[in-house]
């Protein structure tokens, strides 16, 4: 299951819990589905410290702690999946050949 789907999951099932912030909890999951919150998006400097600054300013505390502590970070095959795309390609191609060996990041083209 894809990170972004685990998420979106687990704000749902705390979502669900709540009686008050349901609503809340269902718009963080609706966000997350599409990648927004995603390591490796392109939608905020950080997207994952960005969740975890939304989250604790809704007074989400106990769910901003696990993103805190790594529960939603991207996985291995994601992170290959990102050193593909253009975006990751781009970001290879700033670094220098001995710096994409260390980073394990290959030039396509």
């Amino acid at each position: 299951m894809r990170t972004r789907d685990r998420l979106a999951s687990e704000l749902r099932k705390v979502g669900a819990l709540s009686t008050r912030h349901t609503a809340t909890y269902e718009a963080f999951a609706k966000r997350a589905e599409t990648g927004e919150f995603d390591d490796y998006a392109d939608t905020y400097v950080c997207p994952i410290t960005q969740l975890h600054q939304e989250l604790t300013a809704a007074g989400f505390d106990k769910f901003a702690a696990r993103v805190a502590n790594g529960e939603f970070d991207a996985t291995k095959e994601e992170s290959d999946e990102w050193a593909r795309s253009p975006s990751g390609q781009e970001a290879a191609r700033q670094l220098s050949p001995e710096m994409r060996k260390v980073l394990g990041l290959d030039l396509l083209n």
